[in-house]
């Protein structure tokens, strides 16, 4: 697992789940199945506007649609009593769209809406401008970055948001979902609404089989990310997600060779740019004891992360090659 410096806000946003009588859980064989929904259409959507600061746009009538066709679909594939908790940003689509799924549920307590970690990254200086205008494509400079194991560079359009940020604060989200409780039996489904960037660059951030070859499928035929009300669905635990289909498409669970020595790489770059960054935060800050835990787990992470990269390549060889190495 990458280890992060955000225990303290984790057990905070745990105990915050809990408090308000969440079912959120993890199964006996502690992985749970995790749905990322993105939100239904709205006019910002379908004018190709980029709207990311909350409340940002309501549901237009298409939305508003999918948001009852994709509550069905939910229920339809995991039943209303295995839903453990619904969650949603503070982006009114995502709320809106979470609606008619909290509504179909017998335990409505476990709808939480209103994270911030579930956010959309923000475009900060594009705001409002056209998605295929340069601006649109210099706000997808820092996400992509970030997805290819580059979590320093800045987001431009708000540079005081880079890859370390971003996924601390959706996987803080995540982690709080996992540690809710431990109560549940079977195999619990948690579902959060979220937005088509923080979802999909979330996403190839963690989990252990990214397929890049599904995002640029998406890119050419949706003209985006993810498609209104479309799912990601992963399985597992934090630092151990794997991807089981993205938008409707099935993803295989063993990537291959080239995708297995691309998390190797990724995770190794990563290691040490979270871990700096931390550490800057401890120093800005200039708590002593705070100081001392980021470099301490900065240390183990890039240890950790060293130690572990000779042994998966190699490992990923082998195997490749039938044993034969």
């Amino acid at each position: 697992m990458r280890a992060r410096f955000r225990l303290l806000s984790v057990g905070l946003l745990s105990t915050t789940l809990m408090s308000m009588g969440s079912a959120l859980a993890w199964a006996d064989d502690a992985s749970i199945v995790l749905d990322l929904v993105r939100h239904g259409e709205t006019l910002s959507n379908l004018n190709g506007i980029i709207d990311t600061a909350p409340p940002g746009a309501d549901l237009d009538p298409t939305g508003a649609t999918q948001a009852i066709t994709v509550a069905g679909s939910i229920i339809g594939e995991f039943g209303k009593t295995n839903i453990a908790g619904v969650l949603a940003s503070q982006e009114v689509r995502a709320v809106e769209t979470a609606a008619p799924l909290v509504a179909s549920l017998p335990n409505t307590t476990a709808y939480l809406p209103e994270l911030s970690g579930l956010n959309e990254i923000p475009a900060g200086l594009f705001e409002g401008q056209p998605t295929t205008s340069l601006d649109g494509i210099l706000y997808l400079l820092g996400p992509l970055s970030w997805a290819l194991g580059l979590p320093l560079v800045p987001d431009l359009g708000d540079p005081s948001v880079n890859g370390v940020t971003f996924d601390e604060g959706f996987s803080n989200v995540v982690d709080a979902i996992y540690n809710g409780t431990a109560n549940a039996t079977g195999t619990p489904t948690d579902v959060a609404f979220s937005s088509e960037g923080a979802i999909a660059v979330w996403t190839l951030m963690n989990v252990n089989n990214p397929d890049f070859s599904i995002l640029l499928n998406e890119l050419v035929n949706n003209h985006g990310f993810l498609s209104n009300g479309g799912q990601v669905i992963i399985d597992g635990s934090p630092g151990d997600w794997t991807l089981v289909s993205y938008d409707g498409v099935p993803v295989p669970q063993d990537p291959g060779l080239g995708t297995e020595l691309f998390v190797d790489v990724r995770n190794l770059l990563d290691a040490p740019q979270f871990a700096g960054y931390d550490i800057y935060e401890a120093l800005l800050h200039g708590n002593a004891a705070a100081i001392d835990t980021a470099l301490q787990t900065g240390v183990t992470q890039i240890d950790s992360a060293l130690s572990q990269f000779p042994v998966e390549v190699f490992d990923q060889l082998v195997a490749a090659f039938g044993g034969s190495i």
